[in-house]
């Protein structure tokens, strides 16, 4: 079986080193319509055929009933055709590419827009002007019908065309052993027909994918957003090291935007019987996005209302440490921290240490640190010193809820954070909080050995694994008391 263990938070945690990320906020840009593949096409082509259907009803099968009647319950098809179709997940790249594959969905999705609205309209009587009962019906069926046969219709000329002039896809296929075109076939099709790009080691076998050099090459086509997508296929021959090197190679892409998904032989892994042949891959998804768009834009908008709240009730207490700081020298700490994505960002603290100690290696503060000033000590005991954070939280470097940012390479010893944790780079597929998961469990303070780093970083995991916007309040709402506690805070 694929081994997916070692993404689970605390488990297998693998000791192997990765350099920082060092992408931009510009490289993170995508062209809008290159990242949608020209999916905006595909809603107006299913409100035209949400607003043809009851017109050519009304040819077909004889005037609409009266209720029915009328450009606004034209468009009231029309607009509940799009409102299903994106309801049910069907504007994204695979049932765009192979409609046929999602035409049950489909269907489905037209009997949730159509049936009750064209049902209701045929059998509500407004004598005289409606058709008889029979007549109405009639309608109804035949406008259902029509609906179906031109949102398929249009949908099959749409994924003809992208197969002929379109892009080939946003997907790469990762694999140590050779592909052959019937392989890469069923690996498109199980990945939505998007596979475009291939990378392997050594000299592998194209199969009309365009081959990726080398991993620095991987990983500026994702920040330029040419992949969006990896599959990784795995084979029950594959030995430690070829298995070692996808280890590795996911371990530094954990960080990027991107989906991962594993791909593999059910009945070669496994022995599934029943499985029909050249029907036995599967896949499983291993990376994605932990917070969908949706739920991405309330959190921001949580994070816009609540920070400029606090920074309203705040704004005395923070206005008299600036006024003490700027006595003994700079009122602020600035510092590289890694955001979301791996993208770097100047975090805002209060300062807490003598300034010539922010020069040099960046080494956490310990129990009793020289470098720490007296008022410093109390800003950190308190953890006053973050306030000024509030700040990143407005401008959407950070939020509320979410894992701490760290500076690259943040050494606490002999080791560095990337050093000691294999796929340390998920916790930054989220913003960086000003609070977190790992914060209100206690886990604050020097991280003196690995194990205390991976404990950090399985917290991190499992806020990002079980979002919720409750868990973000939950973890608000318990902030207060582990802040009064000050425990492990120096």
């Amino acid at each position: 079986m694929p081994q997916t263990a070692m993404l689970t938070p605390g488990l297998d945690l693998i000791q192997k080193p990765r350099a920082p990320s060092r992408r931009t906020g510009t490289a993170r840009r995508k062209a809008p319509f290159a990242a949608l593949h020209g999916v905006p096409l595909l809603a107006i082509a299913d409100l035209a055929a949400g607003l043809a259907a009851p017109r050519l009803a009304s040819l077909i099968a004889g005037p609409a009933p009266t209720l029915a009647q009328g450009l606004g319950n034209w468009i009231g098809f029309a607009t509940a055709t799009v409102v299903a179709m994106l309801l049910c997940g069907l504007y994204g790249i695979a049932p765009a590419r192979a409609p046929l594959d999602h035409a049950w969905p489909i269907l489905r999705a037209l009997i949730v827009a159509h049936a009750a609205l064209l049902l209701r309209f045929a059998l509500i009587r407004a004598a005289p002007a409606t058709p008889p009962l029979a007549g109405s019906i009639g309608w109804a069926a035949t406008g259902f019908g029509l609906a179906a046969i031109l949102v398929l219709g249009e949908r099959l000329a749409i994924a003809a065309w992208w197969r002929r002039d379109g892009p080939r896809g946003t997907a790469a296929l990762v694999t140590t052993g050779p592909c052959d075109r019937s392989l890469r076939d069923r690996l498109d099709r199980l990945a939505g027909y998007r596979l475009g790009y291939l990378f392997a080691w050594g000299t592998p076998q194209a199969a009309g994918l365009r081959l990726i050099a080398d991993v620095a090459t991987f990983e500026a086509m994702i920040r330029a957003g040419r992949i969006d997508d990896i599959v990784v296929f795995t084979r029950r021959t594959d030995d430690e090291a070829a298995r070692a090197k996808i280890d590795a190679l996911l371990a530094r892409l954990a960080d990027q935007p991107v989906r991962v998904r594993l791909a593999f032989d059910a009945v070669a892994e496994i022995g599934a019987g029943g499985v029909a042949t050249g029907q036995s891959l599967r896949m499983v998804t291993v990376l994605d996005r932990p917070i969908p768009p949706l739920a991405t834009l309330y959190k921001r908008l949580a994070d816009l209302v609540l920070g400029s709240l606090l920074l309203a009730l705040l704004a005395p207490i923070m206005a008299l440490i600036a006024i003490a700081l700027r006595a003994t020298g700079p009122v602020l700490f600035r510092q590289r921290r890694i955001g979301l994505d791996g993208t770097p960002f100047t975090v805002l603290k209060f300062r807490t240490m003598r300034a010539a100690a922010s020069k040099g290696a960046i080494l956490q503060a310990r129990r009793g640190d020289p470098r720490v000033t007296r008022l410093g000590v109390m800003l950190r005991r308190l953890s006053l010193d973050e306030l000024p954070q509030i700040f990143n939280v407005l401008r959407g470097e950070m939020s509320l809820v979410g894992p701490r940012p760290h500076a690259p390479q943040t050494s606490t010893g002999s080791f560095t954070f990337e050093a000691a944790i294999a796929f340390y780079g998920v916790r930054h597929r989220v913003k960086p909080g000003l609070t977190g998961l790992a914060q209100v469990r206690g886990l604050r303070g020097p991280t003196e050995r690995p194990e205390m780093i991976a404990a950090r970083v399985a917290a991190d995991l499992d806020y990002i694994e079980h979002w919720s916007p409750w868990l973000d309040l939950a973890i608000l709402l318990r902030t207060v008391p582990a802040v009064l506690g000050g425990r492990n805070a120096y």
